[in-house]
């Protein structure tokens, strides 16, 4: 397809009313071109505001000339050019392009305000790649699906209008036009994965397979199609299963077979903004979990998420802070009690339901946890009951009965945080009572 602006313009997502384009300018051909075209078309768009944004790696000693030359190209254009300047150090098993690249969305990411959409430069050559690179990763559908011509960013999107052009018309187009651009010589460098799939294996494979980069865009488009499919079955899943929103059923899971429920959690896991396990953890999950025996208690982690299970319900969630089980502390209401890796404990007023206040007045109130052997006679119930078994009876998970504040006045248990009241202690009708609440951290 030959490049105009005339083509750019058919590019442009058609199904969004953006405010303000951001043009991501490098410098590059690429980006110049994206740039030159849409200074073209700036008078017959919709789009009221035109803007652009340099991103400063500074990991290169022309970085500096770089961003004035890139200053020069707007002002001839009359464009305005927002300059930001990142680190892009790398940190410990990061890779260098992971780390710029990662550095560069950040400083975009802030940029982009609501109804922002911001453009980037991205042509069929580069989506060749990444599908090739994702390949050789073992990246499923989603992965294979490359980079998407239109995504949620930010506060508003992110589009790439240039997908369905290959580099060389876009290299015909700033020739054609007498457009000078800049060249990294990091784009050479033949260390870095990308690079040398482009400058080493590519040129061979076309020699072949003329229209490898075609074929692989279309490959890339099937797999995007592949993945929302994907999705929307894991939703439809989903809404049998789901109890809460941190947990879903077992048993639900367990009907569905193993590739379907590993694509429940995935898209569950991800859409609750917690790391997405690797193939190998789902299929422990799977495993592990899902499939052990209903009074095991299971657990399998990975970086800033884990998954446990209690019965018939799967808990996913951010794994748990350590605390001193041993902790004591005395409270006199007056402001919400921290509780170091719990969060904090709060009476909030109440009427009718609670701990009496007349029966905390003069005595000593503490918050301990539990160390074992403790019993409560619950409001509304005969006897005294052992604590575990209370816990038991309303199905709270063994990892969570030890995190529990229980508040003591004097040396009896009067309350038991989120839960019970002592029958000793429950406030009476129309009378003003106190509830114990903890909030739970989440750092």
């Amino acid at each position: 397809m030959r490049f105009t602006p005339e083509a750019l313009s058919d590019a442009l997502p058609s199904d969004i009313t953006p405010r303000r384009y951001w043009i991501a300018f490098s410098g590059g051909v690429d980006s110049l071109v994206l740039l030159h075209a849409l200074a073209a078309l700036h008078e017959h768009l919709d789009v009221p505001q035109l803007g652009v944004v340099h991103v400063n790696h500074g990991l290169s000693p022309k970085a500096g000339q770089w961003a004035d030359r890139c200053g020069r190209q707007c002002a001839e254009l009359f464009l305005p050019l927002t300059l930001c300047e990142v680190n892009a150090t790398p940190a410990a098993g990061e890779s260098p392009e992971a780390a710029a690249r990662n550095a560069r969305y950040r400083a975009l990411a802030g940029l982009i305000g609501p109804g922002d959409c911001l453009l980037t430069a991205h042509h069929q050559n580069d989506q060749a790649e990444t599908l090739l690179l994702q390949l050789l990763r073992g990246a499923g559908p989603k992965g294979l699906a490359a980079m998407p011509a239109l995504s949620v960013f930010s506060r508003g999107w992110h589009a790439r209008p240039l997908l369905g052009f290959r580099r060389e018309t876009l290299i015909a187009y700033a020739e054609a036009n007498g457009l000078s651009w800049l060249e990294d010589e990091s784009n050479f460098d033949t260390r870095l994965e990308r690079n040398f799939l482009r400058h080493e294996i590519l040129p061979r494979l076309k020699q072949h397979f003329p229209a490898l980069v075609n074929t692989l865009s279309r490959s890339a488009r099937r797999c995007a199609e592949a993945t929302e499919i994907l999705q929307a079955q894991a939703r439809a899943d989903l809404h049998s299963l789901q109890l809460s929103a941190d947990t879903l059923s077992v048993k639900g899971l367990r009907a569905l077979g193993e590739v379907r429920a590993r694509n429940v959690l995935h898209d569950w896991i991800h859409a609750r903004a917690l790391p997405v396990p690797s193939e190998a953890q789902l299929q422990a999950l799977w495993r592990s979990v899902i499939g052990a025996a209903r009074d095991a208690v299971p657990l399998v982690r990975w970086p800033g998420a884990e998954a446990r299970r209690y019965r018939d319900v799967l808990y996913v969630m951010r794994p748990l802070v350590d605390f001193d089980a041993t902790l004591q502390c005395e409270w006199d209401l007056s402001a919400p009690l921290a509780l170091p890796g719990l969060g904090q404990l709060r009476a909030l007023t109440a009427v009718g339901t609670g701990v009496s206040r007349d029966c905390l007045a003069g005595k000593r109130l503490s918050v301990r946890f539990r160390r074992g052997g403790e019993r409560l006679c619950v409001a509304g119930r005969e006897g005294r009951h052992a604590l575990k078994k209370l816990f038991q009876e309303a199905a709270v998970p063994p990892w969570q009965r030890n995190r529990i504040p229980l508040v003591f006045a004097g040396d009896e248990l009067v309350a038991v945080s989120g839960h019970w009241v002592a029958c000793s202690a429950v406030v009476e009708a129309g009378q003003e009572g106190i509830l114990f609440q903890l909030e739970v951290s989440t750092a």
